[in-house]
């Protein structure tokens, strides 16, 4: 998907105007009766460096009986130490990459040894039936106490490989968890542990807007309006004001942006978070319009946008939808550089239940070190790592980063709105939040 022209994208904006997904909580760490264990063997092989890095902290372990080495250069050791139970290191298809080449069926208990206490990010990766495209999939983790979750996953073409992100809390030196119940998947291919906070304690929302408050309030604690017009670099028609007519609270709970027309005039509303934030996970309820020729937005920026630029400061679009243009489809896309005006991306698409532009849907972001997970209302859709950059490709996610919400109208992606579009044309926010 691109929605940006070559000297100045969509995304560059908001400088110029200047992630169910699985979460593990309280997954407990285990003890092992002989002393230094099996986590303490495995755990003599990570190096001094790589223990003393803190937050970013990762390793990697693959079903590859002789280990493996991504095209980035990361070694991934062999998960012999660190799983017991299925079936045998079974060889897929080939054109996967080197660490995903071999999976494990059946019920895995997979021990991962963690240098000190604090939250990991776990990653599981789940490979595809090799035949035929795979539908919708599920897999159940079963935590150390007992308690099991589903992960859904969408629906993806055969062979390829899906991710399941989950938050490990851990008080000692190794995380536990029983992975089972595949449903349309060929089995575990991977699995990497990734130093995600320090403390271990439950995940607090940091920004938790309700959008509680009079109807017609245009201005709201924590975000300010971006205004003006000039094309916004994408030949967009819409000028951003702060007035009540374009963007404010409805009185029962909701924010409305609202794109009016006039005589060929278009205004609309922008707002920018002053909540600005490293990692977490980030969740917008919302409504979109359906009309043809707007671009209704819930995204972010990294906060270093008015300095680095676009594409340098990195973009993350947890929803993007053209309305009648394509009835149904919502857009996430990820935007990094690459040395070129216009940067990488990794678009993605899905169909939220009933259409995005009928009822309210949940947009959410996983985003730790090295990983950023797209869902929508709690399916997985997509998982883009660091290690699936290529090599002109920078990841650029591991700084601050703020909210945008907007409805554009008109410019070069998605088009000039056609007279079948009646304004005013309304998208409805009911909540915003970003866990910490």
């Amino acid at each position: 998907m691109v929605h940006m022209v070559s000297l100045s994208p969509r995304t560059r904006r908001a400088g110029l105007a200047a992630l169910a997904v699985l979460v593990l909580a309280g997954l407990a760490a285990v003890a092992w009766p002989d002393g230094a264990g099996r986590a303490g063997r495995v755990l003599n092989r990570i190096s001094s460096a790589q223990i003393a890095a803190g937050v970013g902290w990762t390793h990697r372990w693959t079903a590859a009986p002789d280990g493996a080495t991504d095209a980035a250069g990361n070694q991934w050791d062999a998960d012999t130490a660190i799983v017991q139970g299925g079936s045998a290191p079974r060889a897929l298809a080939a054109g996967s990459p080197a660490p995903y080449r071999y999976t494990r069926s059946g019920t895995l208990v997979f021990t991962l040894p963690v240098p000190q206490p604090g939250t990991f990010a776990v990653i599981l990766s789940l490979a595809a039936p090799e035949r035929g495209p795979a539908p919708e999939a599920a897999v159940t983790v079963t935590l150390a106490g007992g308690t099991a979750r589903t992960v859904q996953l969408a629906a993806t073409g055969a062979g390829r490989v899906r991710h399941a992100v989950a938050l490990a809390p851990v008080t000692g030196d190794a995380v536990s968890l029983t992975v089972g119940d595949l449903h349309n998947l060929a089995g575990v291919a991977a699995v990497t542990a990734t130093m995600a906070r320090t403390g271990t304690d439950e995940l607090k929302a940091e920004l938790a807007e309700e959008f509680d408050g009079p109807a017609g309030t245009a201005l709201l604690p924590g975000w300010r309006h971006e205004t003006g017009g000039g094309g916004w670099g994408n030949g967009e028609l819409q000028e951003y004001t702060q007035s009540a007519a374009n963007g404010a609270l409805t009185g029962d709970g909701r924010f409305a942006i609202t794109a009016r027309g006039d005589g060929g005039k278009y205004t609309s509303a922008r707002l920018r978070s002053a909540f600005e934030a490293q990692y977490g996970r980030i969740e917008g309820v919302m409504q979109v319009p359906s009309g043809r020729g707007l671009l209704p937005a819930f995204w972010m920026l990294g906060a270093d946008v008015a300095t680095a630029g676009w594409p340098d400061a990195g973009e993350i679009d947890l929803m993007e939808t053209l309305g009648a243009a394509e009835p149904g489809v919502v857009h996430g896309t990820f935007h990094g550089p690459d040395g070129s005006e216009r940067g990488w991306e990794r678009p993605f698409t899905a169909r939220p239940a009933g259409g995005p532009d009928r009822g309210m849907h949940r947009y959410g972001l996983e985003w730790w070190p090295g990983v950023l997970q797209w869902s929508v209302d709690g399916v997985v859709q997509a998982t883009l790592r660091q290690e699936d950059l290529g090599a002109r490709q920078h990841w650029v996610f591991e700084r601050k980063a703020f909210l945008l919400l907007d409805v554009a109208v008109g410019g070069r992606w998605p088009g000039t709105p056609p007279p079948a579009t009646a304004f005013p044309q309304t998208m409805y926010v009911e909540s915003v939040h970003w866990w910490r």
